[in-house]
């Protein structure tokens, strides 16, 4: 289903020289980031929920020490993982048939009526554009016809390969293997939709003819892009999820979030409309809410792994954990 597709392709300061990016290097090994310890007011049994926060992008070659999370887990009777989407077909589709609909997949990444990106961006952004282009991805000139949607998909991708980052999926990296190893329990409690695998090669089609509203998931993409390349106040920041410094972390600049911009613009496309809910998102967080309240019922220690930015951020889960009762005490 393109809808998955789409939001597979999310799954998402400015230079004017030319000189080569430095990689965000980050040396030596550090404790590890903090968790945030959950507890219900008044519990005679001492229920605890253990959130430690999937970091933003962090270099890749960063080394932290994983022992108090993993003392957590070995004592937890389950790990709580995020939230999220999962698009699944009514029934198999095989390697075959996923290779007949990959010319047709390939065309809806451009722009319907052949626009180029020039045509649909502000004359400023995408200034800004080609001088990010020049250094990341250099003269492909094919992309100038696909979606912004989908030229700053591939932008992110390539900045942060140049700048040896990674987005996501360190915490579940290193606490991955003991869980499976000690047969913890592991939840992530998604959201499931299903599409006739029949109408694929259809509705690929009609998502390749309709205009998407995807100018901010464009423009938040190329923030972030321009805040990562300074590498400095990104080495600053790893350090700083490294060592729990929660007040160095609030003093930084608040990374841009391509997320929910990217994700609305393919949600708000009539494909997507006719499969997924305009309220998704809100959806997302009271499954992961539930699943929180049903793991601190049941377990006497729960760890849970939820990115930094939706843990943090207004109208995340720490906010709104509280709302609902919940003592929270910060990392030390």
């Amino acid at each position: 289903m393109i809808c998955a597709w789409s939001l597979a392709a999310l799954s998402l300061a400015l230079r004017a020289d030319d000189q080569p990016m430095e990689e965000v290097v980050v040396t030596g090994e550090f404790p590890g980031p903090g968790m945030w310890k959950v507890t219900r007011p008044e519990d005679p049994a001492g229920h605890v929920l253990w959130i430690v926060g999937d970091p933003p992008p962090l270099p890749k070659r960063m080394q932290w020490k994983s022992r108090d999370v993993e003392a957590v887990a070995l004592k937890s009777q389950e790990i709580l993982l995020d939230s999220a989407v999962r698009m699944e077909p009514d029934e198999k589709i095989g390697v075959f048939r996923e290779l007949t609909l990959l010319p047709a997949a390939m065309k809806a990444r451009k722009n319907p009526d052949e626009a180029t990106l020039q045509q649909r961006l502000p004359p400023d952004l995408y200034a800004r554009w080609l001088v990010q282009k020049k250094r990341y991805i250099g003269s492909d000139s094919g992309i100038e016809n696909w979606r912004p949607i989908f030229a700053a998909s591939k932008l992110r991708k390539e900045a942060m390969s140049e700048l040896g980052l990674r987005e996501s999926g360190m915490v579940w990296e290193a606490i991955g293997k003991l869980a499976k190893k000690q047969k913890i329990r592991t939840t992530a409690p998604n959201l499931s939709f299903t599409f006739h695998a029949d109408d694929l090669r259809t509705k690929i089609k009609e998502f390749a003819r309709e205009p998407l509203a995807d100018t901010e998931c464009f423009a938040t993409t190329l923030n972030l892009v321009e805040e990562l390349s300074d590498t400095g106040t990104e080495a600053r920041r790893a350090r700083a999820w490294a060592t729990a410094d929660l007040e160095t972390l609030e003093q930084l600049p608040q990374l841009p979030i391509p997320y929910v911009p990217c994700a609305m613009a393919v949600l708000g496309s009539q494909v997507a409309k006719e499969i997924i809910p305009s309220d998704v998102r809100e959806q997302l967080y009271r499954r992961w809410m539930d699943a929180a309240e049903k793991s601190v019922n049941a377990n006497q220690t729960t760890l849970a792994i939820v990115p930094l930015a939706k843990l943090l951020r207004e109208g995340g889960y720490l906010e709104r954990l509280k709302a609902k009762g919940y003592l929270i005490e910060p990392p030390r």
